[in-house]
């Protein structure tokens, strides 16, 4: 379990980092989202002791990561698929690790034939493509079978092969009773495969719930609906409090009321319904909405327009 209490990380002027209070469960796929600049990376830096906090603190079940007698067996990270030496084969890079740790050349052999890389283990990893340092680093990061797992960008350069494996293993950690905690920009994969999201934007916590919860406090979240006159059921609705927009001739939007509440009142109306079918906005639409205007870095069309009038 990973617990920060007020985690501020500061660079002269600039706030990274805002008095962050998270707690990352164990038997969850927690995922780490956030605009770049957000303060993603620094966080995880302070977790695993790469970066000193200006004011708080951060713990590994209940432990700095500079306290931890065996932090190979407490956490393991990936940060940087590419930090490894390219001469050394992928055999001999766990081998290093293995040996500085006590791990047994076994594990070796499951960890590479997990990550797919049986068959490559005595190639020298400069020959890898992105995808297969990717896996070798998730491997690596599961080297000692931690209890906490930090996987940073972990979808990069993997295909459709390793996309759908690390989904399993994302989610077989989970059931094994570990926490994760995944950073990433593909917002299509994170709403697959985690049961919690943390968003940050310019280093504060903008949330901490499920996707089902991030849905029901969203503006995008509605009700679609058909019944035998819309008309009547559109203003019983209204008189209940809730927003109702026609968008097609058969079809209305309902807004701030549930599918159950719209039932009764369909039935209180002696309406005969449709179609009753809530509909909530994907993970990359509510991430926009609660991050909009909290973003250190924004594209604009400005030079593309440009270039139209030159």
């Amino acid at each position: 379990m990973i617990e920060m209490k007020n985690l501020t990380k500061t660079f002269k002027d600039n706030i990274s980092v805002n008095q962050l209070s998270l707690v990352i469960q164990p038997g969850v796929v927690t995922g780490f989202l956030g605009p770049n600049g957000a303060g993603k990376s620094t966080t995880m830096k302070m977790i695993l002791g790469l970066m000193n906090p200006s004011e708080g603190s951060v713990t590994i079940d209940g432990q700095t990561y500079k306290d931890l007698k065996l932090p190979i067996s407490k956490v393991g990270a990936l940060i940087n698929g590419d930090a490894v030496n390219p001469k050394l084969t992928a055999w001999q890079h766990l081998e290093i690790i293995a040996s500085a740790s006590g791990i047994s050349k076994k594990r070796i052999d499951n960890m590479l034939k997990e990550a797919g890389l049986e068959n490559v283990k005595d190639k020298p990893i400069g020959t890898f493509s992105l995808g297969m340092k990717q896996r070798l680093g998730i491997a690596t990061a599961l080297l000692g079978d931690p209890e906490t797992v930090i996987l940073d960008e972990p979808f990069n350069g993997l295909d459709v092969d390793g996309i759908h494996w690390l989904r399993g293993l994302a989610k077989k950690l989970a059931r094994e009773g570990k926490a994760v905690l995944v950073s990433s920009h593909l917002m299509s994969e994170m709403q697959m495969i985690a049961d919690r999201m943390i968003i940050l934007a310019q280093g504060k916590l903008i949330a901490d719930m499920t996707i089902d919860e991030l849905a029901e406090n969203s503006l995008g979240s509605f009700v679609k609906v058909s019944c035998e006159d819309n008309h009547k059921l559109q203003r019983l609705l209204a008189a209940k409090g809730a927003e109702v927009k026609q968008v097609k001739k058969d079809e209305l939007q309902v807004y701030q009321l549930g599918i159950k509440q719209i039932g009764l009142t369909a039935k209180e109306g002696q309406l005969a319904l449709y179609e009753l079918t809530k509909v909530q906005p994907s993970l990359e639409q509510l991430f926009v909405e609660l991050t909009e205007g909290k973003a250190d870095y924004v594209s604009t069309d400005n030079l593309m327009t440009e270039g139209r009038k030159t």
